[in-house]
């Protein structure tokens, strides 16, 4: 099975938060799943585990990360990396009218529109995700 892994499922895994979000990356480590994600997805991850596990603002984040900072850079590497490495990683190729056709057809947000046009180029009809706006766009299949 081929599925877009979304953001919400990535961090909530990461922070233990949802039995489901366990549930689905257990499949993808053994490979009953295929799992998807584009850079986007790995920007949010990266930043909002980095918000979740220190309580530092972005601000902060961006200046520690701007020093190389040892403690931000071993928890990436260490405890986000090992994550991301388990999905494949789609490219991210949008034309401003086609994001903002997404935005107007199906009322998301311009993050959740680059997702699902990266799933509608790459033929994937499901995601997994906690964010119920993707429950609009009717060819896509919400799970868990």
């Amino acid at each position: 099975m081929r599925i877009f892994v979304d953001t919400s499922i990535i961090l909530a895994f990461l922070a233990g938060q949802d039995d489901r979000a366990k549930d689905l990356m257990r499949k993808v480590e053994r490979h009953e799943i295929t799992g998807y994600i584009n850079p986007l997805v790995i920007d949010e991850v990266i930043h909002g585990y980095l918000r979740l596990a220190t309580g530092l603002s972005a601000r902060r984040i961006r200046k520690l990360l701007a020093r190389r900072d040892e403690r931000l850079i071993k928890m990436i590497k260490g405890e986000v990396w090992p994550v991301l490495k388990l999905f494949t990683t789609l490219p991210l190729m949008a034309e401003p009218g086609e994001i903002i056709e997404f935005i107007e057809e199906y009322g998301l947000m311009p993050a959740d529109a680059l997702i699902a046009l990266t799933c509608k180029q790459h033929e994937l009809d499901t995601i997994a995700t906690l964010d119920e706006d993707f429950k609009r766009i009717p060819w896509l299949k919400v799970v868990p």
